[in-house]
C-alpha cells in the first residue's frame, strides 16, 4: 500500500500539471491529450510517465525540431505529490479524512502553480474545497468551527479588499483570495485560521522583502499571495496533528 500511495501520488500530480497549464487558459482539462507548450506535438504515452520520463528525455522535447527545454515544474509537482501521498496514508491510512486531506493539499499545490505564473486563483478549485472542507468537518462534529472558519476568513479578506480598494483605489486582493481563505478555513477551522493568515502574511513579507532587493523591482510589482496562503493552511494542519501527537506523548509523564 505504501509504494500504491506514492504511485498514485505521481499519477495524480501528473493531472495536476494539466490543471496549473490548462485552467488559466480556459482549456479543456481532457481534450487534447498532452502536448509540448512550444510545438504543440503530442506527447505519447511513454513521455508522459511521471518522474520517469522527464529524466529519460533529459528534459526536453522529444520532438528534434523543437528540443524545448521542460519546465521543472512538472517533475516537482508530480514528486511532491508522491511524497504527499505518502504523508497522508502514513498519517490517516486509506480513509476519508486522507482523501479529503489529498484534496486541499492538491488544490494548494494547482493554486500556487496558477496564481504564481498568471495571478489568479480558480473557482473551479476553491468553492468545490469549501464544501468538501465543511462536510469534513459535519462528519467529524466540528461543523460549528468549520462554518467560522470559512466565515471568519472569507469574511476578513473580502472586508481588506474593500478597505484596500477604497484607500488606494486599486484591486489590493481578488475574489479568488477571498475564495482560497474561506476553503482554508473551512478546513482548519476557528480559531486556527487566525494563524494560517498571520503564517501566510509573514511568509510572504519574507519572501517580498528578499525578492524585491534582489531582483531590484519596485515595491509597486505585484506578488502572488496565494501560495503563501496555501503554505499558512498546509502548516497549520500539519503543525496541529504533529503538535497534539507531542503532548499526548509528553503531558502523561508530567
Amino acid at each position: 500500500m505504501l509504494v500504491f500511495s506514492v504511485l498514485m501520488g505521481l499519477v495524480i500530480g501528473s493531472f495536476m500539471n494539466v490543471l496549473i497549464y490548462r485552467l488559466p487558459r480556459e482549456l479543456s482539462i481532457a481534450k487534447p491529450r498532452s502536448f509540448c507548450p512550444a510545438c504543440k506535438k503530442t506527447i505519447r504515452w511513454y513521455e508522459n510517465i511521471p518522474l520517469v520520463s522527464f529524466a529519460f528525455l533529459g528534459g526536453r522535447c522529444s520532438n528534434p525540431k523543437c528540443r524545448k527545454p521542460i519546465s521543472f515544474q512538472y517533475p516537482l509537482v508530480e514528486l511532491l505529490t508522491g511524497i504527499l501521498f505518502l504523508y497522508l496514508f502514513l498519517t490517516y491510512g486509506f480513509s476519508l479524512r486522507s482523501m479529503s486531506y489529498a484534496y486541499f493539499f492538491c488544490g494548494l499545490i494547482v493554486i500556487g502553480g496558477i496564481d504564481l505564473t498568471h495571478q489568479l486563483i480558480p473557482d473551479a478549485i476553491t468553492i468545490p474545497g469549501i464544501l468538501l472542507g465543511l462536510i469534513m468537518q459535519i462528519l467529524e462534529g466540528t461543523w460549528l468551527l468549520g462554518l467560522l472558519g470559512a466565515g471568519f476568513g472569507g469574511g476578513l479578506i473580502l472586508l481588506m479588499r474593500v478597505l484596500g480598494g477604497w484607500a488606494w483605489k486599486k484591486e489590493v486582493m481578488g475574489m479568488g483570495d477571498v475564495f482560497l481563505v474561506a476553503m482554508i478555513g473551512a478546513y482548519v477551522g476557528f480559531p486556527d485560521i487566525i494563524m494560517a493568515i498571520f503564517f501566510a502574511a509573514f511568509l510572504g513579507a519574507i519572501f517580498g522583502i528578499i525578492y524585491l532587493s534582489a531582483t531590484r523591482q519596485q515595491r509597486e510589482t505585484p506578488i502572488p499571495f496565494g501560495p503563501f496562503l496555501g503554505l499558512g493552511g498546509a502548516l497549520i494542519i500539519i503543525l496541529k496533528l504533529h503538535l497534539v501527537s507531542i503532548l499526548e506523548i509528553i503531558v502523561p509523564r508530567f
